[in-house]
């Protein structure tokens, strides 16, 4: 399939998702999150594997494996310390300095995260990553109990900023590089999307069933929602505009998320990440079946076990996501100059 028709697949693509989130918002995400993101991981980490992870030095692997894993390690341990089956293993972890120290400085680690990967991108020495590492943990020390900094570095980046914002820029990164008007054109629709998600009426308000509104609570994507509305001061309130508005933000995020999911699908035939071996298939197959089946036992189970495979795709991309800033950068700076 030719770049220009996959640029209109994926415009296809977005209108497909932008009915589906103001129709199904809660059940379209539990979906998406469910069921495409764990392939999403899997796959898109396989293919970064095999492009060195568009860094100069593949130390990087190892610096956001243990980013991922301190991230992920509290609500792993929060959520043993609750169960009836390992409560008594852990009852000394609510009020532990570990879990405290660990929650204040999962900002940081993100930040730092963001940080290292600038580093593993401009140089190839790891030493001289290692010493911007030392000097990013230091800077986010004296900004992580800032409001904003907590907000936008340890909520959104990993989050909506992951899967909208990082999706449009690599977007128009592909359609610079490959002079695509379609390209550019599906760049300007997922904005308008996100316009037009936020001032959608809701003329017949979707009825969530008991059991979408149990596995949404236990997906624990709540607190975004309630990030959402407290970083644009969004009062909700109960009435049906209320309603609305709760719609609005869980429309967009449904949208956002299953739309950077089957951008990345549809981008087979041009970044080719399917071309795997069979074991590494047959791997991420079997996997993918146990994740699901784990979403299916218990939402929150599986949010829980893939927490870690979860971050750890979200740090190992932001190379790429530098990379495709950088690349936009020279493109307009070259077309500047012409």
């Amino acid at each position: 399939m030719k770049s220009t028709q996959i640029d209109w697949l994926n415009i296809g693509l977005m209108l497909l998702s932008l009915i589906l989130a103001l129709k199904i918002p809660f059940e379209l995400f539990l979906f998406s999150y469910a069921v495409l993101g764990p392939l999403h991981y899997l796959t898109e980490i396989n293919w970064l594997k095999d492009k060195n992870y568009f860094a100069k030095n593949n130390t990087v692997f190892w610096v956001m494996l243990v980013l991922s894993v301190l991230v992920a390690s509290k609500p792993i341990l929060d959520a043993l310390a609750a169960s009836p089956i390992t409560a008594q293993y852990f009852l000394s972890w609510a009020k532990s300095p570990i879990n405290l120290f660990i929650y204040e400085w999962t900002p940081n680690f993100i930040f730092v995260g963001l940080i290292a990967a600038i580093s593993f991108v401009v140089f190839d020495r790891a030493w001289i990553s290692f010493i911007v590492i030392a000097f990013a943990g230091t800077l986010g020390y004296f900004m992580m109990h800032e409001h904003l900094f907590m907000m936008w570095v340890g909520v959104f980046l990993p989050t909506l900023i992951h899967v909208y914002i990082f999706t449009g820029l690599f977007m128009l990164y592909g359609a610079l590089k490959s002079k695509s008007t379609p390209g550019l054109i599906g760049v300007a629709a997922l904005a308008l999307c996100g316009i037009l998600i936020a001032n959608y009426n809701f003329v017949k308000m979707p009825i969530i069933s008991k059991d979408t509104f149990m596995r949404w609570n236990e997906s624990t994507f709540q607190g975004l929602t309630d990030s959402f509305t407290n970083a644009f001061h969004i009062v909700i309130e109960r009435n049906n505009e209320g309603k609305r508005t709760i719609l609005r933000i869980q429309a967009f995020i449904a949208f956002a998320y299953t739309y950077h999911y089957l951008n990345w699908f549809s981008k087979t035939s041009i970044i080719k990440w399917h071309q795997i071996g069979k074991k590494e298939l047959g791997l991420i197959a079997g996997f993918w079946a146990i994740s699901i089946g784990l979403y299916y036992y218990d939402y929150h189970v599986g949010l829980i076990v893939l927490f870690a495979l979860s971050f750890f795709h979200v740090f190992l991309e932001f190379p790429l996501n530098v990379q495709s800033i950088k690349g936009i950068v020279q493109n307009m700076s070259a077309k500047g100059k012409s």
